[in-house]
């Protein structure tokens, strides 16, 4: 059995990683000092090259590289996902392809987005991608950002697809995971990409939860979600109320100028994004500074910066 079949569904945490630049150029030194840190804390795998990772501003060939240096820095420690969610077929199949060659253990295809398809469309889609790659897939979900979401009825024709094992909501509605049937769960392992609520999510029946704040407090989070596996239920509740401040600062939606404002005291990773985005605002980079000085984790590194 191919190692990324032993691997894929994770189980726990996976962190949503953002992407380091060095002036126009990706950071991988300080990319690959992020990946460290997020395994030494326990993370249980890693996402390069989504939302958060700036994904769309990346070239073909700069994810390539970034999905290089986040295999070889992973070795076998924790799984390795890329995200490769476009809004046309050709070139997320294109993109799916390049991962499998370059080592990934798995895929997250988000449906596409602008293009806004109907659920036939984001089937065949997904279809497509499934058919072409032998690595595994999580689907995602994020409608306040693609415009684009999936119903029940979606859910259930994903299931079928042989290649697609996971479905990662974003949205933070806990309706959807609250009336998925028992029978959809034990066919797709369902995780949540939205960490106010992920929580409940993952006491409702969630795998786990691709995390953009663990990027930031990633052996709290790693704690929570094992004290989750292991239905230590009020450990997990306290570090989740420790943890709430730090998602309140991020948002629904968190922009990842805002987490690399966060990263910049506690790794010495450099704040710059892409355009169209821009550094984060003085206010929003306060509230997550505010945050991180109350978790352990990161206030030493925090005070060492002032």
């Amino acid at each position: 059995m191919p190692e990324h079949r032993r691997r894929i569904p994770v189980q726990g945490l996976i962190s949503d990683l953002v992407t380091p630049f060095s002036g126009e150029a990706v950071d991988h030194a300080a990319l690959a000092a992020l990946i460290d840190w997020q395994i030494a804390s326990g993370v249980s795998g890693i996402a390069v090259c989504g939302r958060l990772g700036e994904g769309p501003a990346l070239g073909r060939e700069e994810r390539r590289a970034v999905l290089a240096t986040a295999v070889r820095s992973a070795g076998l420690a924790v799984p390795v996902l890329a995200a490769v969610g476009t809004y046309a077929t050709d070139a997320t199949v294109r993109l799916a392809l390049d991962a499998e060659e370059e080592g990934a253990d798995g895929l997250v295809v988000t449906t596409p987005y602008y293009s806004k398809p109907t659920q036939k469309g984001i089937i065949a889609h997904l279809s497509a991608v499934a058919e072409a790659t032998a690595l595994p897939i999580l689907a995602l979900a994020d409608p306040a950002t693609t415009r684009s979401d999936v119903t029940a009825e979606t859910l259930w024709a994903l299931s079928e697809i042989v290649g697609i094992h996971g479905f990662v909501d974003a949205s933070g509605d806990m309706a959807r995971i609250a009336v998925i049937d028992r029978r959809l769960r034990e066919r797709l392992a369902l995780y949540s990409a939205h960490d106010a609520t992920a929580f409940a999510f993952n006491v409702l029946g969630g795998s786990g939860t691709l995390s953009p704040a663990a990027n930031l407090a990633p052996r709290l989070t790693s704690a929570m979600h094992q004290a989750l596996r292991t239905r230590n239920i009020d450990l997990a509740l306290d570090l989740k109320d420790r943890l709430t401040p730090l998602f309140a600062a991020l948002g629904d939606t968190p922009d990842p100028a805002v987490v690399k404002h966060g990263l910049s005291p506690v790794l010495g990773l450099s704040e710059t994004v892409r355009l169209p985005l821009v550094p984060a605002s003085s206010a929003m980079g306060a509230s997550v500074r505010r945050a991180l000085a109350g978790l352990p984790e990161c206030a030493a590194q925090l005070a060492r910066a002032s």
